[in-house]
């Protein structure tokens, strides 16, 4: 064999050898890439943790290297364990986040910046709006990210809009709209000898969230970017008294009905037992109602808007943290960009917690919803374009929700006067606030 010819064979081994070895997340050692144990954990039911773990399944494939372990619980546990794992500092490596705790566990240095991971490649975040991109910003750094888009809307059955000839709602109606739109329903309802035990709307007095949309249309807000309330007296006397005008004139449910109704389960909810002909609701919820609702078509429409008033809607919805304390940050990183953009993730996931945060998932997942799916998708991706940015509620949050919604019952079963029930709220807020 001629020297040539050697070299030539010995070049072609070279670069075979090259190629095996740029095709494989190995070294060219042979030595396979280090495992490692990563924790995720989250809220929901049994049928969230089968969509949760097929999820992990189908990444621990594409990297077999990274073995995910989950762990849930319901609501109110699932906060508390966390709190805990926290404090102790072995809070898992991915963690389950909502809006009204994300920038309590970031100020408390439990979250990790994600910058560094979106800067570097790692996590994909080309195919989100701004809004709900930045919507998982605290301080200007990234702590969360978006799994799942949900803003809330009106329900309305069209079925029972037709039965009495009122016309449906449109998209911009006002505040003034909403409440002769749910007179007009309850005059109908008597004038057919129906109004018994029906009504126009549910009594949403209680929902610190739209009273959230309805300062915000005022140019306000429920709370300053340093954690002190930005709404005053005035606006929750006005707040109250639309409701309370509504429920003396038989609008909406008196106080013990809507009491009973408060913690019923979907399917026994006074709008699917077609009690009342609107309600308020996620955006993601349009086709569980839809399910229940066997008499017409359930339409979304955006919140009551303020005349001439700025745009209430904020983003919501849930999504997907790092622990500041995560051995395991990058492969951490890895598998949300995983849950957020791979087609494999979302045709498991679907609009399990809201739509997709990335528009190009948004895409991919329309086709392989129900009718009733779509029209969530479809209201959501409507409601998003005039949704904005909001401060995230300071520590002790919790509590002032509570607050509001106990101001708003003393009123609804007569125990306190509109402006009693206002103080009130105002002097416990301020307190919890400045603990």
């Amino acid at each position: 064999m001629n020297i040539r010819k050697f070299i030539l064979i010995i070049s072609s081994c070279l670069l075979i050898i090259g190629l095996i070895g740029c095709g494989n997340d190995e070294s060219t050692s042979g030595k396979k890439a280090k495992q490692v144990v990563i924790h995720f954990s989250w809220w929901g039911d049994t049928t969230r943790n089968k969509v949760y773990n097929s999820i992990i399944k189908k990444f621990e494939k594409e990297h077999p290297n990274i073995i995910v372990k989950g762990q849930s619980g319901n609501w109110s546990d699932y906060w508390d364990k966390l709190t805990t794992q926290m404090a102790g500092g072995n809070a898992p490596d991915i963690i389950s986040m909502h809006p009204d705790y994300v920038s309590d566990y970031a100020r408390r240095n439990g979250l990790l910046d994600l910058d560094k991971y979106v800067d570097s490649g790692v996590l994909n975040l080309d195919d989100f709006t701004e809004s709900v991109r930045d919507s998982g910003k605290i301080d200007e750094k990234l702590y969360m990210v978006s799994q799942g888009v949900s803003l809330g809307g009106q329900m309305y059955n069209t079925a029972l809009f037709d039965q009495l000839g009122v016309d449906y709602p449109n998209m911009n109606w006002t505040w003034d709209d909403f409440v002769q739109k749910a007179t007009d329903i309850t005059e109908a309802l008597k004038s057919k000898g129906q109004s018994k035990g029906h009504w126009g709307v549910t009594d949403e007095s209680t929902d610190f969230g739209l009273f959230h949309n309805f300062v915000r249309e005022k140019g306000k807000d429920l709370y300053t970017s340093d954690g002190k309330l930005a709404f005053d007296k005035n606006d929750l006397v006005e707040w109250f008294t639309m409701w309370d005008e509504m429920r003396e004139k038989g609008i909406i449910p008196d106080a013990a009905t809507s009491n009973e109704y408060a913690s019923v389960s979907l399917e026994q909810s006074l709008f699917a037992k077609e009690k009342v002909a609107i309600a308020g609701a996620p955006g993601n919820q349009l086709y569980l109602y839809q399910q229940q609702v066997k008499n017409g078509k359930v339409n979304m429409v955006r919140q009551p808007t303020m005349e001439d008033g700025e745009n209430g809607e904020y983003v919501g919805g849930a999504y997907l943290s790092v622990s500041a304390n995560s051995k395991h940050p990058r492969e951490a990183a890895k598998f949300i960009d995983f849950f957020v953009n791979s087609e494999k993730s979302l045709k498991i996931f679907k609009v399990e917690q809201g739509i997709p945060g990335s528009t190009k998932m948004t895409k991919f997942v329309k086709p392989l919803l129900d009718p009733a799916q779509r029209d969530g998708v479809d209201y959501v991706e409507k409601a998003l374009q005039y949704a904005g940015q909001s401060p995230y509620p300071p520590v002790g949050s919790a509590e002032i929700t509570t607050a509001f919604n106990n101001a708003a019952t003393s009123i609804a079963y007569g125990k306190a006067s509109i402006k009693q029930a206002a103080d009130h709220f105002m002097t416990t807020a301020g307190r919890i606030l400045n603990q």
